[in-house]
């Protein structure tokens, strides 16, 4: 074991002994490492609300998930055609120091292992595992946002989210700093404007800002988030003394797994895969191991 751990300790990593998914990423520096550990670097760029075991092997578990059907049926690709977030264990470091890097790199390392070639499926087909950081007090349906029906993206209670600092915002500005930022962004206002003409036009049953307008120009919920830094496009607009302030509820987009409640439930003792069926009804997990070598595959100590 010795080695093993010298080596952990150097450079993070475990000795070369973690398995791998037999796919090829290629970085935007040109490094190429494996699926597997491309997936970890998933899972790492969002740590932020996962801090328990079984919440970490849930997240793992959505990460490949997502990676698996971006990457179809490819053998070798490119980082910057996934459309995936993605954090190089350089950078992770940077971030945590060296002593920090370490004990996050093993403990996502041992959830990779403990989860290997685990994927949800939906009638047996991959899913789309949509996530968030904290929820609106529950999750909402993706006929809600998208106009689509999809039978695992439905409302369920997240009510322990509201315990999250984030779980509301809010930003107080003048009228004068608001007519200022939307015309950084490209549309002619005046403070005056903004007192008088700003309204939400409609929004979703749960709140969610579909239309922004003032006579002259009109945004969506997600351009009104952009141009104000908010955390989700579920906000409100009021007047408050002679200023605006802007109501954020959640984090992201409210569906499918939230972070932070995927985390309490954790706390409570429910198990990965019990986390990943209430916040997915209907799914289940299928061991895919279609990837690995048969040396790989043969390795596993399933029967």
């Amino acid at each position: 074991m010795l080695p093993g751990i010298c080596t952990m300790l150097i450079t993070g990593k475990t000795g070369g002994n973690q398995r791998k998914m037999g796919v090829q990423v290629t970085l935007e520096d040109g490094e190429k490492i494996d699926g597997e550990e491309f997936v970890i670097g998933m899972a790492a760029s969002e740590l932020s609300y996962i801090e328990e075991e079984e919440a970490l092997k849930a997240w793992i578990i959505v990460c490949r998930t997502n990676f698996v059907k971006a990457v179809g049926e490819n053998k070798e690709v490119n980082a910057k055609d996934l459309s995936l977030d993605y954090i190089s264990r350089e950078e992770l470091e940077k971030n945590n120091g060296k002593k920090a890097w370490l004990e996050i790199n093993s403990r996502l390392e041992e959830a990779s292992e403990e989860t290997f070639g685990q994927v949800l499926v939906y009638a047996g087909n991959l899913i789309d595992a949509l996530y968030h950081p904290v929820s609106i007090g529950k999750t909402v349906p993706a006929s809600e946002i998208y106009s689509v029906d999809v039978p695992y993206l439905i409302s369920v209670d997240s009510s322990q989210d509201v315990e999250s600092a984030e779980y509301m915002d809010v930003k107080i500005m003048s009228y004068k700093d608001c007519a200022e930022k939307l015309k950084a962004a490209g549309y002619e206002e005046t403070e005056e404007s903004c007192r008088k003409q700003l309204q939400i036009e409609s929004q979703t049953a749960n709140g969610f800002v579909q239309k922004v307008k003032t006579k002259e120009n009109h945004w969506t919920g997600e351009e009104w988030k952009e141009i104000f830094s908010l955390n989700s496009t579920n906000f409100y607009l009021e007047n408050y003394g002679d200023r605006l302030r802007i109501v954020t509820i959640g984090k992201g987009h409210s569906m499918g797994m939230s972070l932070y409640g995927a985390n309490s439930l954790a706390k409570k003792e429910l198990s990965a895969a019990t986390i990943l069926s209430y916040y997915y009804p209907g799914t289940e997990i299928r061991e895919d191991l279609a990837r690995a070598t048969p040396e790989e595959a043969g390795s596993t100590g399933q029967s």
